[in-house]
Formats: C-alpha cells, sequence, structure tokens
C-alpha cells in the first residue's frame, strides 16, 4: 500500500512538475512575443516620427515655396508695371533710345539689381569653389571671400547700369569708369590682405580663367549625364587649353578688356567692329575644338562643337543689343 501511495505521489509529482514546465515555456514564449511585439512598436513609433518630421519639413518648404512664388508674383508685376509706364512714355515722347529709357526707371534698377545678385551669387559659388577648397578656407573665411568678389562685381554691375540708362556723356563715362577701377583696385587690396601675398597672387591667377570656367559651368548644367557629361580631368584640361588660346589670340577689338574702353561708345560698337569681334571669335572656338580633340571623345566633340556655336550666337544678340544701347552707327 505504502509502495502504491509512493509511485502515486511520484506520478503526480511528475505530471505537476511537467505541467510546471510547460507553462513556464508558454510564459517564456509568450514574453518573447511580447518583446518581439514591443520592438516593432517602437519600430513603427520610430517610422511615424520620421514621416512626420518628412511631413513637417516638406510642408515648411512648401509654405516657403508658395511666399517666393507671391514675391517673385509681386516682383514681375512691378516689372510689368514699369515697363508699361515706360513703354507709355517713349510712345509719347517718339525720341530716345527704348533700352535707356526703361533702365531710368527707379523700379527697373531694383528689380536688375536684385537679379544681378542672386546671378552672381550663384555663379561665385560655382566658379570659385574650386579656388576656395584649394586654400583650404573655412565657412567663415569662405564667406567673407564672397562678400569681396560680390561687392568687387556689383561695382561693374552698378557702372553698367549709369551707361545703359544713357544720362552719363563722354566725359562723365569717363569719370565713371576711373571710379569705378579705383573701387575695385581698392576691393582688391582688401583681398591682398585677407588672403596674404601669396593667396592673392594665386587669385590674380585663377581670375583669369573665370571665362573659361563660367562657360564650362554652362556646358555642365545643360548636359547633365548625358553623353557630352565631362569627368573632372576632362573640365580641368579644357578650361587649361580654352584659357591659353583665348589670352594669345590677338582680337582686333578685344570687348573683354574693359581697359581698352573708349569714352565714345559710338565708334567702339559699330557694325564692322562688332563683324569683325565674330569671325575672330570663330576662329578662336574652332582653336577650342581642334585641342579638344584629344581631349574629348567623338561623341562629346560633337556635344561641345555645338554648345560653342550656342554661345556665339547667344554672344552675338547681346553685342547687338549693346550696340543698340550705345548707339553705335557704324563707321
Amino acid at each position: 500500500m505504502k509502495n502504491v501511495v509512493l509511485v502515486i505521489l511520484l506520478a503526480a509529482a511528475v505530471a505537476f512538475g511537467g505541467l510546471f514546465i510547460n507553462q513556464r515555456h508558454k510564459t517564456l514564449s509568450t514574453e518573447t512575443q511580447l518583446i518581439s511585439l514591443r520592438q516593432d512598436l517602437d519600430e513603427l513609433q520610430a517610422r511615424l516620427d520620421e514621416q512626420e518630421k518628412k511631413a513637417s519639413t516638406l510642408q515648411t518648404r512648401l509654405q516657403a515655396t508658395r511666399t517666393k512664388a507671391v514675391e517673385k508674383a509681386e516682383e514681375v508685376s512691378t516689372l510689368q508695371q514699369a515697363l508699361t509706364n515706360n513703354v507709355e512714355a517713349q510712345a509719347k515722347s517718339k525720341t530716345g533710345n527704348p533700352f535707356t529709357e526703361v533702365m531710368k526707371s527707379p523700379e527697373m534698377k531694383d528689380f536688375v539689381k536684385t537679379q544681378q545678385k542672386v546671378m552672381l551669387g550663384s555663379m561665385m559659388e560655382k566658379n570659385y569653389s574650386a579656388f576656395m577648397t584649394d586654400l583650404q578656407l573655412t565657412p567663415e573665411q569662405s564667406a567673407t571671400f564672397k562678400d569681396y568678389l560680390m561687392k568687387k562685381a556689383m561695382v561693374d554691375a552698378d557702372a553698367g547700369m549709369s551707361l545703359i540708362s544713357g544720362d552719363a556723356d563722354a566725359t562723365k563715362r569717363a569719370e565713371l569708369m576711373k571710379q569705378a577701377k579705383g573701387e575695385k583696385e581698392g576691393i582688391d587690396t582688401e583681398i591682398k590682405q585677407f588672403l596674404g601675398e601669396d593667396n592673392f597672387s594665386k587669385f590674380q591667377t585663377y581670375e583669369k580663367t573665370i571665362p573659361e570656367r563660367m562657360s564650362m559651368s554652362m556646358y555642365k548644367d545643360q548636359q547633365g549625364t548625358g553623353p557630352g557629361a565631362l569627368s573632372p580631368e576632362q573640365e580641368a584640361q579644357l578650361i587649361q587649353v580654352m584659357t591659353e588660346e583665348r589670352q594669345s589670340f590677338k582680337f582686333t577689338t578685344d570687348y573683354a578688356d574693359q581697359s581698352k574702353l573708349p569714352d565714345d561708345f559710338s565708334t567702339y560698337f559699330t557694325e564692322e567692329k562688332l563683324n569683325t569681334f565674330q569671325q575672330e571669335m570663330e576662329q578662336l572656338q574652332q582653336k577650342y575644338v581642334n585641342r579638344a580633340q584629344s581631349i574629348l571623345t567623338p561623341d562629346q566633340i560633337g556635344t561641345y562643337t555645338n554648345f560653342l556655336k550656342g554661345q556665339l550666337q547667344m554672344q552675338k544678340a547681346g553685342m547687338q543689343m549693346a550696340a543698340k544701347m550705345f548707339g553705335g552707327k557704324g563707321n
């Protein structure tokens, strides 16, 4: 009887032990599932927070875009009104140059100046970034350097606005050019003090390549990642080639050299001189293409040649506009 009881008790103990172990396994499994669910919940919450953050950022950008669009619309409206006023005034007077009359408008001057700053800021970022990187300028130093560049560029811009307005005679134009030259020399002195003697010398050398860097920047913007896209090595080689060819080319009239601007612009922007300049630019561009043969692929040569032709057409239109602004009558 005692053995039977012991067997029964042992069987019960085993049964309860098995039940305990089974329940323990179930508990552990449930805890594991709970931990996993909590991790999933945390991940979902993190994703939700990220989505809310992105949504907030997009909303902010959308609001900024809307604000900017309104500002641009107001600028355009102001410009349109200024143009309308000047066209009406021009129609009534039936005299004067339409370009100079329009540029006499304070609204137009403010609009153009604002656009110039935007354009120049973008240009400086693109075309001087390599120089600032080479000099290892800090962000603060780069900002200061770009401020100097903007000041210098706006001297030319302001002088150009004054010339286009038509208010200056030959004497005033000479004084204006002399004043602009003095202001730029003063800014160069500030840049020299900021950069130091050696780096300023590098800056002067670098500045001579800016026309070519601007050209390459426009080419890159047009090509993107297409078949004509340039590698950094190709871009650097083309800039060097174009700079060398331009600096060694002997123009009959070099419109890029401001030191040779005469007091009487009507003798400078003549049809004969402009045609000669266009012919010489075609010759110069052919030199570019000839030397680019060893740098670019056949596909790239085609797109590069077409780009140069387009640049020449744009330049021709700009020169013709300058002739109209300054009243070139021919020889």
